[in-house]
């Protein structure tokens, strides 16, 4: 009688039990089926992973970072009680916007019932807009290059368009031009640019602003306007985490392997959305419908997104001076 082989788990040559419980003691078995995984489903191992960190020891989630857009332990920021203080504008680079009242932005999350447009009062700012709009209100708004091309081609105007920039190593100032088509088509006056730049430091001294027309709009915004109220701002959930346990929170928000395949940095861009949808919210003059609202029943998950962003002595150890905040003197 055959005693079997202990070749894997989906190789069976045996005929009793000793062949399967020697598979089942065979270290090496368990190590190959590691390397499938990771092999086959790597980013997904790589996310969840990120995502255990994020909930047992958060301030070390930045280490994980294949993307580098989460801040260095030296390079975190002092937090204050207004989270756009972690943002600036550099005013040499932005277009003559007016002082901005009271806004309406509308985003293309699932939250948002497209039936409503309207009746929202203007003006309207109208994020990765694809059609254009039957009202003389509308602001077409993006951070993508490719929107706005598109924006143009379909007569979509006027345009606010936001410039994501930040500083190298040695602390200049760098620009995130992306060619000339783009400076052609802001000659144009019904296109208007607002350039910004975030604080902390990401990797060798170095800063960015992460991308995103959503996120980018509610920092621009936020800085040049009175007030915001804002529908749709999902950042591709497909539930309310409002309505939702910490746990389904966690795994169902940060981990959404589709998004991950496509861009490979979802969940660093996701731990923005989420931090700053929430500290907006703190705002007295911000209101957000969106999924991304009602995140103040999470206050764990948030606490955990604070040592991420900022200094905490207590954990970082004192002593330290983070100096990204004060490199250029913008107006």
């Amino acid at each position: 009688m055959s005693v079997g082989s202990d070749l894997g788990f989906g190789v069976y040559r045996g005929r009793n039990l000793w062949s399967w419980v020697k598979r089942l003691l065979n270290p090496l078995n368990y190590l190959a089926l590691l390397l499938r995984l990771r092999v086959k489903n790597g980013r997904w191992l790589w996310v969840f992973w990120m995502v255990l960190v994020l909930q047992f020891r958060p301030q070390s989630v930045y280490r994980f970072s294949t993307m580098k857009l989460l801040p260095l332990k030296d390079g975190r920021l002092k937090k204050t009680s207004n989270p756009l203080d972690d943002f600036g504008i550099d005013w040499d680079r932005t277009s003559e916007v007016p002082q901005l009242g009271a806004v309406t932005v509308i985003m293309r999350g699932i939250s948002f019932d497209r039936s409503l447009v309207d009746h929202l009062p203007g003006p309207i700012y109208a994020v990765n807009w694809q059609e254009k709009l039957d009202r003389q209100d509308v602001v077409y708004v993006t951070q993508d290059n490719q929107y706005l091309v598109g924006f143009v081609a379909k007569g979509m105007f006027p345009i606010l368009y936001f410039e994501s920039n930040g500083f190298d190593p040695q602390g200049n100032y760098i620009p995130s031009d992306t060619g000339l088509k783009r400076k052609e088509h802001l000659s144009d006056t019904r296109i208007k640019q607002v350039s910004m730049y975030w604080r902390g430091i990401i990797r060798d001294g170095r800063t960015v602003m992460p991308n995103g027309s959503g996120f980018t709009t509610m920092v621009a915004l936020g800085l040049l306007a009175e007030s915001i109220e804002v529908y749709g701002w999902d950042f591709y959930l497909t539930f309310a985490p409002a309505r939702a346990g910490h746990w389904s929170s966690l795994f169902k928000g940060f981990i959404n392997i589709g998004m991950e395949s496509a861009w490979n940095h979802y969940i660093e861009l996701f731990i923005y959305n989420w931090h700053y949808a929430y500290r907006f919210s703190q705002l007295p003059n911000f209101k957000n419908h969106g999924y991304l609202s009602g995140l103040e029943k999470h206050q764990g998950i948030n606490d955990r997104l604070d040592r991420i962003f900022y200094e905490h002595p207590a954990i970082d150890g004192p002593g330290r001076k983070t100096t990204s905040g004060d490199r250029v003197p913008l107006r």
